[in-house]
């Protein structure tokens, strides 16, 4: 009866695929899940059971994404066979998804690994129907306050997650608040050596590929945990790095896994990582210190399972960005690079890299659809102040274009410089048109503005870099 059960979900699902899929409706990323589980309620625990190596999860408030995405690469490169929700829907019923887009109609599914992208509110529901042996933790922000409220709550959410199942956990070392996280397993601390890592930055804006950059201030001050006084950091203009509480001792733990000698570029980044054993020098093809964290992420949860620096490094110089995340692309002969902004630490993080690009075009589409959160006082948050003397023009657009174009006055932003076009179809269209062939246009979108645009794309003849 189960096999009968999962076999009819699965021909259905994959049915209901097709048809989004033809008829231009979506990426079918999503749906198909739900009408899996409403046939099945068991069948992502049926088919994740079939894996040989079982699960992994990948959570956090910023950088799932990314850091599954480096993680797959590099398992592929291990040889594995990986079912991963490369897609970004990181809901039950998009990982569902992405098992039943795997599977065959036979109700069999051949695979290693199941890599996960997990929504920090969902994994508690995740892991009581599927077995996570290792589960990775990015960061902990403030994000989507209407619908998570405060970090204690996001923190509770993925310890409960990480106890479940008793997972190993990986945690990043350099926030203070996933090394609060209560995990009585096995604990796997990955983070920056700052002494060698500030050695290689300097202050010099480069073109978009060739000179070394620097970034600043693009994190919110976090507090101790322990006691609440404010944490201080080795490289306190960046807040992150070796940290400590100057009033209850509490400290950042010693690293298993590290990133030093980093160099910043405005589209890419070379980074030395390292174990107690063994270290190797690596060109990461994308830009920015949070990808440099992505990337230290995804090599620590390897390196757990037992591959080797050789082979983590073929990954992460191989790996193909996803939509979105750092993504470049070329249309119409123009360099487009988009990045998702969802928060305040996100899009800090976004918007020094963007400073470190000559550029002649900026388009910000901000929505506020219940999947982007329907509050954005956290644009007041985010250092919209960086763009101030980059000397670009700005488009803004999406729902909420007025409320970004007035935060981007507030910002320092000269109002002769900012276009107000709602239309993101326009925008785009407006954006291309104006900028010179040589330039580059950074697309700043939210989530909903993202899969707008993805779709908009289509209509252009684009390349992948």
């Amino acid at each position: 009866m189960d096999r009968f059960l999962a076999c009819l979900a699965i021909f259905v699902a994959k049915l209901a695929a097709k048809l989004i899929r033809l008829c231009g409706l979506g990426m079918a990323s999503n749906l198909p899940g739900k009408i899996a589980i409403a046939i099945d309620p068991n069948i992502l625990s049926y088919l994740s059971r079939q894996l040989s190596r079982g699960c992994l999860a990948v959570t956090g408030t910023n950088g799932k994404s990314t850091t599954s995405g480096l993680l797959a690469s590099i398992l592929k490169q291990a040889g594995y066979q990986v079912i991963h929700n490369r897609q970004g829907a990181n809901l039950i019923a998009g990982i569902t998804a992405a098992f039943i887009e795997a599977a065959e109609l036979n109700g069999s599914l051949q695979g290693n690994f199941g890599l996960l992208e997990v929504d920090e509110a969902a994994l508690p529901l995740l892991v009581k129907v599927i077995n996570c042996q290792s589960i990775v933790v990015t960061n902990l922000y403030r994000d989507q306050l209407d619908r998570y409220g405060e970090l204690d709550k996001t923190a509770k959410l993925i310890a409960q997650g990480i106890q479940e199942k008793n997972s190993s956990a990986i945690l990043n070392a350099d926030d203070p608040n996933v090394c609060n996280l209560f995990c009585p397993a096995t604990k796997v601390f990955y983070g920056l050596n700052y002494n060698s890592a500030n050695s290689k930055q300097n202050t010099n804006n480069g073109d978009a590929h060739n000179q070394p950059s620097h970034e600043v201030s693009t994190e919110e001050i976090s507090y101790c945990p322990q006691c609440g006084h404010e944490i201080t950091y080795a490289l306190s203009e960046n807040l992150t790095g070796a940290w400590g509480c100057p009033q209850c001792n509490y400290k950042r733990p010693p690293l298993d896994f590290y990133a030093s000698e980093i160099e910043l570029f405005a589209a890419h980044s070379k980074l030395t990582l390292s174990t107690a054993q063994d270290s190797s020098n690596i060109s990461l093809p994308l830009p920015g210190l949070f990808n440099i964290y992505n990337a230290t992420a995804a090599g620590a949860a390897a390196s757990h399972l037992g591959i080797d620096l050789k082979t983590i490094k073929r990954g992460l110089e191989e790996y193909k960005t996803l939509f979105g995340r750092s993504e470049k692309l070329r249309i119409n002969d123009r360099l487009v690079i988009i990045q998702l902004i969802k928060n305040p630490a996100g899009a800090s993080k976004s918007l020094a890299s963007l400073t470190n690009s000559k550029c002649a075009k900026v388009l910000i589409a901000i929505n506020d659809n219940l999947a982007d959160g329907r509050d954005i006082s956290w644009l007041w948050d985010a250092n919209f102040e960086v763009l101030s003397d980059i000397g670009s023009s700005f488009i803004v657009s999406g729902q909420r274009a007025q409320d970004m174009a007035v935060r981007l006055k507030y910002a320092g932003v000269d109002s002769s410089n900012i276009t107000c076009t709602p239309s993101i179809s326009l925008a785009l269209e407006q954006a291309l048109q104006e900028m010179p062939t040589e330039s580059t246009l950074w697309l700043l979108p939210t989530y909903t503005a993202l899969l707008e645009i993805q779709k908009i794309l289509k209509q252009y003849k684009t390349i992948i870099e």
